[in-house]
């Protein structure tokens, strides 16, 4: 096998993910596009399972990369509206890498093998957390456990987007960000000086 297999292997699955779904991802299917024998793409991916890691973990590399370019706003309710909008957009724009996202395990992390939300490991929390914890300095919010006030600021966020792409709102797009907007302004109320 040449060297980059398991590369462009994981590439032509994240594509069909993003094109067509997480059911469209099979091992023969994946193979084919990347012009392998179906049987060589488990020299590099034990079953499928494995292969939606890969993903997943490209998703999360590509999203702690696309996120470490941003430049951060010099007001801490400023930066957490930009982050969690970012987080929004990547939600709208790619429904079904976010939903792999959240729902494979990554191999890394905690004993379970999924991300631990608490670590450095998840782009878009630690993103909240460092909005929150210069917020919390600055007198901006009150004085908290700063990982626990981001976890429950993703929570929010994921819980609204999960529903949204479930269909379980009955809102569009453009109704969905007032939702999330407002939701998140509630939210902030909370735990504002």
């Amino acid at each position: 096998m040449a060297p980059g297999t398991a590369d462009r292997i994981a590439a032509e699955a994240s594509a069909l993910l993003r094109a067509e779904g997480e059911d469209a991802v099979s091992m023969r299917r994946v193979a084919t596009a990347v012009g392998i024998t179906p049987m060589a793409i488990y020299r590099h991916f034990p079953n499928r399972e494995a292969l939606l890691r890969a993903v997943a973990e490209r998703g999360w590399d590509q999203l702690a990369e696309q996120w470490g370019r941003r430049a951060r706003h010099d007001n801490p309710r400023a930066e957490l509206r930009r982050t969690l909008n970012a987080l929004l957009d990547f939600a709208l724009e790619q429904p079904r890498l976010y939903a792999l996202l959240y729902a494979v395990p990554s191999g890394q992390g905690n004993h379970s093998g999924g991300v631990d939300f608490r670590s450095d490991e998840s782009p878009v929390l630690s993103a909240v957390v460092a909005a929150v914890d210069e917020g919390m300095h600055r007198g901006v919010f009150e004085p908290d456990d700063v990982s626990e006030v981001a976890l429950s600021i993703v929570a929010l966020m994921h819980g609204l987007i999960s529903m949204h792409h479930t269909g379980q709102l009955g809102l569009s797009d453009p109704q969905f960000r007032v939702l999330c907007g407002t939701a998140m302004t509630r939210l902030l109320h909370g735990v504002g000086a």
